[in-house]
């Protein structure tokens, strides 16, 4: 099977983003798994590779026709501005936000092409993004704006676990209001989508956490799990979900470590993040279902405090690439059994 294309796009030209990319473009993990391209500006990529990586050849193309996708070559589809070299390490700039944004705008819209296969995304500072008027939360939120996709979820993957968050950056009160049977049958739908397109299993045992303390022990400590969570666990399964629950989440997670489970819904942030960072802090890996293409991304932010210092760690990156061209393969695979 051919190799599966895979953007990569810079991130904000200020943080740790293309000194991640040139030190896993000197890794073969990256070529082995897919054939890899950047989009941003070739010049700030350039210049991250003299420092880091400087047996790295940089070629600035302008479609992916033209990319050869050669070992020891970083291809940077480009889409940068003039005068972004002048941009200091460590600080939010405007000129850096914009191209950060124009990089995932042009990423997102080589998949809904289908020119790439999957797009990974490197990270991006919400405060440069204000700048220049940037009207969503972040990523997830501009991809499903760009693709006109209304239902889709964060599924964080590190650790041996796959868990989905049913509400994301939300205050913990906020989270367990948002809470309803309707949202957590759709992350529910959701996971099972992800399980069966991408990752082989169109079966695979989905578990729901609970809320409150033991579940909530018949409503002891809460009824959140009688009147919203086990309802939906209920209505996933009369679709034909494997989907089981609510589970106490202080043991869900053990289990879904041991194989019990194949991925974990989990209810609020901290719920879903703490067992990802716990077993695979710095590797983590977010994932974006119910977009029409695939879309991962780093779990680490631009960390300014270290960006410009070579220290960073391409760890994060190079899994989220893997995962991407892994997923892609997945996605074929079932696509042929339609």
């Amino acid at each position: 099977m051919t190799k599966p294309i895979i953007a990569i796009t810079m991130g904000d030209p200020a943080g740790i983003g293309s000194e991640v990319i040139v030190k896993a473009f000197l890794t073969q993990e990256i070529y082995s798994a897919c054939r890899p391209v950047v989009v941003g500006a070739s010049q700030w990529i350039t210049d991250a590779a003299s420092q880091w990586a400087s047996s790295l050849t940089i070629s600035s193309k302008k479609r992916i026709s033209e990319c050869q996708f050669k070992p020891n070559c970083v291809e940077v589809l480009e889409v940068g501005a003039l005068g972004l070299s002048k941009i200091p390490y460590g600080h939010p700039h405007a000129e850096g936000g914009f191209t950060a944004m124009r990089a995932i705008e042009a990423a997102a819209h080589l998949a809904i092409a289908k020119e790439v296969d999957a797009m990974v995304t490197a990270p991006i500072n919400k405060e440069a993004l204000k700048q220049i008027g940037f009207a969503h939360p972040g990523h997830t939120e501009f991809l499903a704006h760009l693709s006109h996709t209304k239902n889709f979820g964060m599924l964080m993957v590190g650790g041996g676990l796959k868990i989905m968050l049913t509400t994301i950056h939300l205050s913990l009160s906020e989270a367990i209001l948002t809470l309803s049977k309707d949202l957590i049958l759709e992350k529910i739908r959701l996971t099972h989508e992800a399980l069966k397109k991408y990752f082989g299993l169109p079966y695979g045992k989905i578990a729901v956490a609970g809320l409150n303390p033991h579940a909530g022990e018949n409503g002891l400590f809460g009824n959140e799990e009688i009147t919203k969570i086990a309802p939906a666990v209920l209505a996933g399964q009369a679709e034909g979900i494997n989907v089981s629950g609510p589970y106490p989440a202080d043991t869900l997670f053990s289990r879904l470590k041991q194989g019990h489970f194949d991925a974990a819904v989990a209810l609020y942030h901290d719920q879903a993040l703490i067992p990802i960072k716990l077993l695979s802090f710095g590797n983590g890996i977010n994932v974006t279902i119910g977009l029409p293409f695939i879309r991962t991304s780093v779990d680490h932010g631009t960390a300014f405090d270290i960006a410009g210092k070579g220290i960073a760690d391409s760890g994060s990156l190079k899994e989220a690439v893997t995962l991407a061209a892994s997923m892609a393969i997945a996605r074929k695979r079932f696509e042929k059994l339609l």
